[in-house]
């Protein structure tokens, strides 16, 4: 299965393990990430901010019983996860991605992603996708056991509306602090 292919199935797996999901700790996570239907309370601070289309910014941190990764990042093949706003019994929002490379363990700086989708989930099961290409940027990706830490923003522009958005845009900024690494020493 190709990359693309393959990248589409991952956000819709990780858009529906997002609705569906169950809280982890980051002992329950494993060294690449938690399994599809979980959603690990270990991302610190969140805060993505959205213009264009849909404007919107969204907050959350550790221990809010909301925010949670998803996904997972094994430093040997492409990185797939995001970072889950909400639970099924309320409005939802989402940023995730897909590395166009693997993002090796306590690797920074600058990573080109091949896809991010942000998505928007109410209560009215009404749902916003967007999607495009973007830029991770780590500042911190420490993978020492029972010290992992990964900081960093996550940076798309015209990202565009899928189904009924088609030809509509927005730009996304998200940072990001967790208690996460892809892989771990």
């Amino acid at each position: 299965m190709n990359r693309n292919v393959l990248g589409i199935v991952v956000g819709v797996g990780i858009s529906v393990a997002g609705a569906l999901c169950t809280m982890a700790t980051a002992e329950d996570i494993g060294p690449f990430g938690p399994s599809i239907g979980v959603k690990a309370d270990v991302v610190r601070t969140f805060a993505m901010k959205v213009t264009g289309a849909v404007t919107a910014e969204v907050n959350g941190k550790k221990g809010d019983e909301k925010t949670g990764l998803v996904g997972q990042c094994k430093p040997t093949m492409f990185a797939n996860f995001g970072i889950l706003h909400g639970s099924s019994y309320e409005e939802q929002a989402e940023i995730s991605i897909v590395s166009k490379d693997p993002i090796k363990t306590g690797m920074t700086g600058d990573i080109k992603l091949n896809k991010i989708w942000v998505r928007f989930f109410d209560l009215k099961n009404k749902e916003r996708k967007f999607a495009g290409k973007g830029l991770l940027q780590l500042t911190v990706h420490d993978a020492t056991a029972g010290k992992r830490r990964m900081t960093g923003t996550i940076v798309g522009k015209k990202l565009e509306g899928l189904g009924k958005l088609e030809e509509k845009f927005i730009d996304v900024t998200s940072s990001f602090d967790m208690d996460f690494s892809c892989g771990v020493k």
